[in-house]
């Protein structure tokens, strides 16, 4: 399944539309603004939240947990290294392999690839493809990469 995101970056304030193949519009991203910590929300096309993005600042690192119907699943952190920041996906046993800073990671489980997300070339304006192998993981996939854009704007607001 391949979704599409039309945006340059996501910010607090804006509202992202995710799109299919066929250009129908299947999520809605909106953050909370009235809220302790950053929270984002993914609605379905029935306006349903189907995963919500929360920050929590323990320790000296942010992390961001995802949640599906009010259940952790997964935890987004940044962690610095001599190489670079490095991402890590707590609570799942998936891991990010690629280069995130210029939008060109993959998502995977052990070896096997779980999603992929890439800027589209040749595109009119900054478009953003999210390619995941099944159906079923695309909202938490989606998840993940909006986790990573906030780690990314915490990192940005501190500079």
């Amino acid at each position: 399944m391949k979704l599409y995101i039309k945006e340059k970056r996501f910010s607090w304030r804006d509202q992202l539309i995710v799109r299919n193949e066929k250009d129908e519009k299947i999520y809605t991203v909106k953050s909370e603004r009235i809220s302790i910590g950053n929270k984002v929300h993914v609605y379905n096309q029935a306006n349903e939240i189907i995963v919500s993005i929360e920050e929590k600042k323990i320790g000296f690192s942010p992390k961001y947990g995802i949640y599906q119907q009010n259940e952790k699943i997964a935890e987004v952190k940044r962690e610095k290294n001599l190489l670079g920041p490095d991402y890590d996906i707590e609570k799942i046993n998936w891991k990010i392999k690629g280069n995130v800073e210029k939008e060109d990671y993959e998502i995977k489980e052990g070896f096997t690839e779980v999603a992929s997300f890439k800027k589209k070339r040749f595109s009119y304006g900054d478009t953003f493809v999210l390619e995941t192998k099944d159906e079923k993981d695309a909202p938490l996939a989606l998840g993940i990469v909006i986790a990573i854009w906030c780690l990314q704007i915490d990192e940005q607001d501190k500079a």
